[in-house]
């Protein structure tokens, strides 16, 4: 029976680790600074792709290149994907006692290839070595945020590769005449070459789905969140607003919307600078958000304005949420920040017998309220 030369696949591997290496390099370039570990993985692909090569020419190359360089790179290559990940999740990566097991492992290399000639003792500490990283490996995958497709496609892979190492030691002693032949071409070898050239492809497009989610993920906040206070901004809220007036006037369920104006933050500025008058906006932020319930839509419109919606929410339910947080910021200060007081409006929408034709004219009729509240003299909730 005919098989491929396994040399092709070690060659393969080389190739598809190169290519592979180069995307992860230059997604590295382009992607935020806090998606972390891309580069950690082209350093990785690189490695056992140039490990695979070294592989492919034994018998040309002496075994010190070929077979302990070789172990060298592969191993290094494996530690560096879980550096990657362990970055990638925001991880700090604890280089001791993982380097001394590698060392240890090369010297068993060392002694396997020139002092007992075993090839099956090669094959079995590698194997070995790929499991235990392997399957680390597979735990930070299936941890990895955004839980989607990515984190559990590479988490997959790990494992397959993971089976194909156990797979590999079960079967170690079938068809391998010449104890120390890397190139034999039995079908246990030709498949486990075959897995490793096609996993080196398999692990790069799985980091690269990970890292897409997370630049999903962090585009879509960015579109949906003031960058100042985190909190939603004015598109957003106009988004899930809509959403929530649609349900209010199919269920008839009230829907209430607070406006509110930090006072006097003008002078906030004038006198402190817009440095504190950034921070006097970030702690109202904080500190409405902590009286809101999960439902609840905080968004800033702009400057010192703030707008609240709340749905299946009454005008008594309301006044009590607006009043909890204008005690909130008179009552609770930041020792840090100059003393400040919010004015807050309230309106409601009495889902279908309300008079507001949509939620514009619902924030139309709380600026209303805000406004009777700051001629009344501010740091107050009117309705």
């Amino acid at each position: 029976m005919e098989f491929i030369d396994p040399r092709t696949f070690l060659l393969v591997a080389t190739l598809f680790g190169m290519l592979c290496a180069l995307v992860l390099w230059v997604q590295a370039r382009s992607f935020p600074a806090d998606i972390e570990g891309l580069r950690d993985w082209a350093l990785a692909v690189v490695l056992i792709g140039s490990a695979s090569g070294l592989a492919s020419m034994r018998g040309v190359l002496p075994d010190s290149l070929a077979v302990v360089a070789a172990s060298a790179m592969l191993l290094g290559g494996q530690l560096l994907l879980i550096t990657g990940l362990l970055r990638y999740n925001g991880r700090r990566p604890v280089w001791r006692p993982t380097l001394d097991i590698i060392g240890a492992i090369l010297i068993l290399i060392v002694w396997l290839t020139y002092g007992s000639h075993s090839y099956q003792g090669r094959i079995f500490l590698m194997a070995l070595a790929h499991i235990g990283f392997f399957s680390f490996g597979a735990y930070l995958s299936w941890r990895a945020a955004p839980a989607g497709f990515g984190s559990r496609f590479l988490s997959a892979v790990f494992l397959l590769g993971v089976a194909v190492a156990v797979w590999r030691i079960t079967t170690l002693s079938v068809g391998v005449d010449v104890a120390d032949d890397i190139f034999d071409r039995n079908l246990v070898q030709q498949a486990y070459l075959g897995m490793f050239s096609l996993g080196v492809l398999g692990l790069s497009i799985g980091f690269i789905l990970l890292a897409n989610e997370r630049l999903r993920v962090e585009l879509e906040f960015m579109a949906t969140r003031d960058p100042m206070t985190g909190v939603f901004n004015r598109r957003a809220f106009f988004t899930r607003a809509e959403i929530e007036w649609a349900r209010s006037m199919r269920s008839g369920r009230p829907l209430a919307a607070i406006t509110s104006d930090i006072d006097f933050f003008k002078k906030v500025n004038d006198t402190y600078g817009h440095h504190i008058g950034d921070l006097v906006i970030k702690d109202f932020a904080h500190r409405s958000a902590q009286m809101l319930r999960l439902p609840d839509i905080l968004a800033r419109f702009g400057g010192e304005e703030f707008v609240i919606l709340l749905p299946d929410t009454g005008m008594a339910e309301a006044k009590q949420v607006a009043e909890r947080i204008r005690r909130e910021i008179e009552t609770h200060r930041d020792k840090t920040l100059p003393a400040y007081t919010v004015s807050l409006g309230i309106s409601i929408a009495q889902g279908k017998g309300g008079d507001a034709a949509d939620v514009e004219a619902l924030l139309a009729e709380a600026d209303a309220a805000l406004y009777r509240a700051k001629q009344g003299g501010r740091n107050r909730v009117e309705s």
